[in-house]
């Protein structure tokens, strides 16, 4: 038996059997959604599939003629999709809590890939889908949205509904793999840029936003009301951006992984980056991965 749920726990559900064919999607659309780097998911077949609760509360943005993103409104994590014509239920793993056995198969889309990324397993990749999904896949992307000033990053929500851009260079860009960063974004770990509040601005949306603060706890996230997509939420004097939500290459890269020790059964760990069992300690850097 396989469980999960979205960050806030209003949505939960429930695999009474194998999930196969995991994948890696690295398409613009994915990243937007789930505001990370690529998204993984797996297939289950309908008959092992029940909602536990809260599949009256789920919000649907259609993204494309072929497709929905599902999430929840609270806390705005993914959830599966299941039905609408779909032969199985498309589980995003990021929020499964335990190791489902099964081991990533595959990297599509990787035409798209973050410009900030780099994948470091040796799993077969396509620039598109991949041939054993059938004749009847169609390839869609969304073209990255130009920035409004000159110089300046920008990022945008998958329906556009949210803008934003900083001019600063980001002070800091870090994968986290802990548990709560997994069922934010719904995938393998959560990239983040941290920049200055005072070098960052709203273009358009920022009141269409909604923040969720996990109950006892500094951990925030945020994401668009419309399409359920990650955004950015300011800490302090900083703000933290979702890297998957930039529509600029940022000209940095992430140079830690923090919070090893949760990361998911099924990840591969960029070994060539500063390595964190838990939170990092900024002040006294590692002198080589751990």
């Amino acid at each position: 038996m396989l469980t999960g749920t979205c960050l806030c726990g209003d949505i939960a559900f429930e695999i009474d059997g194998p999930v196969g064919m995991v994948c890696h999607c690295h398409c613009s659309m994915c990243r937007k959604f789930h505001g990370s780097a690529f998204a993984t998911f797996g297939a289950a077949a309908p008959k092992d599939f029940r909602w536990v609760r809260g599949a009256n509360r789920i919000r649907s943005y259609q993204s494309s003629a072929q497709g929905y993103r599902h999430f929840c409104p609270r806390c705005g994590s993914a959830v599966p999709a299941v039905g609408e014509g779909l032969p199985f239920a498309l589980i995003p793993m990021g929020n499964v809590v335990e190791d489902p056995g099964t081991r990533p198969q595959l990297h599509f889309f990787t035409g798209s890939m973050a410009p900030w990324h780099t994948i470091v397993d040796d799993l077969p990749q396509h620039e598109s889908y991949p041939a054993e999904f059938g004749p009847d896949a169609v390839a869609v992307d969304r073209p990255a949205r130009e920035s409004t000033t000159p110089g300046a990053i920008g990022g945008s929500c998958l329906c556009g509904a949210v803008a934003f851009e900083f001019d600063d260079p980001p002070l800091r860009m870090y994968n986290c793999h802990c548990s709560r960063c997994r069922r934010a974004v719904s995938a393998a770990y959560q990239t983040v840029l941290r920049v200055r509040r005072s070098g960052f601005s709203w273009l358009a949306g920022a009141g269409n936003i909604t923040m969720y603060r996990l109950p006892g706890t500094r951990f925030q996230c945020a994401s668009c009301r419309t399409c359920g997509s990650r955004t950015p939420w300011a800490r302090d004097e900083e703000v933290c951006v979702p890297a998957g939500c930039l529509d600029t290459d940022p000209g940095d890269r992430p140079s830690d992984n923090i919070f090893t020790d949760s990361r998911a059964a099924w990840t591969v760990v960029d070994e060539s980056l500063k390595t964190w069992p838990e939170a990092a300690d900024w002040n006294q850097p590692l002198e080589s991965p751990a």
